[in-house]
């Protein structure tokens, strides 16, 4: 099977790298530099031959951008999760679900995912989201309202929230 990689820029958010097999969406990347070498590594992984999307990002990018500059607030596209343990599946589709606008913290993603008291495995598991954005992580916070760990960083954390009408001071969702 082969892992379609593209590599673009936007003026907002810097470097994406997005990955599709013939099953979806496998893999997204933003203002990381080394994306690109991860995505190939990741492909050895799994015995995927990396190659140029050659088009089969192209609906993907489409909707990031569309994101991005506030002119999209869900994603219509088909995930390749498979790979993935049975855990962290359910994590990933429960973060989903997460509408555009809203938070959740990780004891209440934990069970949704069928897993409660688990929380500190979802925050293991959303570091490692290998779909930001997409599978909205971003919107996760800690139980008192927190920003915790975010893979690009707490400042992108804070300014994604706020791009979706979540107010932040000092590191806390503001909540009414």
């Amino acid at each position: 099977m082969k892992l379609y990689i593209d590599t673009y820029s936007d003026r907002k958010f810097g470097k994406l790298v997005v990955a599709v097999t013939e099953k979806g969406l496998r893999l997204f990347s933003y203002g990381e530099k080394t994306a690109l070498k991860k995505f190939i590594k990741h492909a050895k992984k799994y015995n995927l031959m990396p190659v140029e999307g050659n088009g089969k990002t192209r609906n993907i990018k489409k909707q990031l951008i569309e994101y991005f500059h506030d002119k999209r607030r869900s994603f219509s596209v088909k995930l390749d999760i498979g790979y993935l343990s049975p855990f962290t599946r359910r994590v990933l589709k429960a973060a989903c679900k997460i509408p555009y606008g809203e938070i959740a913290t990780y004891g209440q993603l934990a069970c949704r995912a069928g897993s409660p008291g688990a929380s500190r495995a979802v925050g293991q598991m959303m570091a490692k989201n290998p779909i930001p954005i997409v599978i909205p992580c971003h919107r996760v916070i800690g139980s008192n309202g927190s920003l915790t760990g975010f893979g690009g960083g707490l400042g992108l954390k804070k300014r994604l929230l706020e791009k979706e009408g979540i107010v932040v001071r000092k590191g806390m969702v503001v909540r009414d």
